[in-house]
């Protein structure tokens, strides 16, 4: 197994769309020798002195990085970062490292020399998920979640409606968290984020709806990921 794929694994889900998964621990063991795995609270390190981070970024990308102040945030965004690159790479035909990330003003990701092929990145505990559009213009949303039992109760008051929670009622935390999942890949999907009403954006048995009303011309999948784990993707029908 070479090292990359060793960090990530790439899937084609099909209407031109390009999955990367990274490992997050992976990451660290390979191109962070020596470094403490990214619990919460343990402080950032000076990345410009790991070699073997020069092999999948620039310079600027990794001084980037080290501007974050803990490990844990660190490893995300550099992990958020490659799934992109490499997804992108395999469609493109380029260089995975000179692909560029940046962001629209309300922080939404987009491929500075490639803005015709949307992306999306999440990322949650041991894992970075990009999707990569291979069809230009297609719009595509990602969102994943590792699944803590008992958590949805306390997120329902502040992010579901009255409509929502009653459909919701007696289901295990697996379907609250692919109703959550597909919340906010919805709201990545419109390029609000938290910018919009999180209860304007409802995910019912009859679809996606907002504003009160279904949203047509999408597809939407809560496909089986790593266990503990849910992941809902979004993107618009070809």
């Amino acid at each position: 197994m070479s090292l990359l794929e060793s960090l990530l694994s790439l899937n084609e889900l099909g209407d031109g769309i390009v999955m990367a998964d990274v490992s997050i621990p992976s990451l660290i063991t390979n191109l962070l020798p020596g470094v403490a795995s990214a619990k919460r609270g343990v402080p950032g390190v000076d990345l410009t002195r790991f070699s073997g981070l020069f092999a999948f970024f620039r310079e600027d990308e990794i001084q980037r990085a080290c501007e974050f102040k803990v490990l844990k945030k660190q490893a995300e965004w550099l992990s958020g970062r490659l799934a992109v690159k490499q997804a992108a790479a395999s469609f493109l035909g380029c260089e995975a490292k000179g692909v560029r990330i940046k962001t629209h003003e309300e922080g939404a990701p987009y491929l500075a020399d490639y803005p015709d092929h949307p992306i999306s990145i999440t990322h949650s505990g041991d894992h970075a998920v990009a999707l990569f559009s291979a069809v230009k213009g297609r719009q595509v949303a990602v969102d994943m979640e590792w699944v803590e039992p008992g958590r949805m109760p306390h997120v329902a008051r502040v992010a579901f409606t009255q409509r929502e929670i009653d459909e919701m009622k007696g289901h295990p935390d697996e379907e609250w968290y692919r109703r959550w999942t597909l919340k906010e890949a919805f709201l990545k999907y419109i390029g609000k984020g938290f910018h919009e009403n999180l209860k304007r954006v409802e995910i019912l048995n009859c679809g996606i709806c907002h504003h009160g009303e279904v949203v047509e011309d999408i597809v939407s999948q809560s496909p089986s990921f790593h266990p503990g784990y849910c992941i809902s993707m979004i993107w618009t029908r070809g």
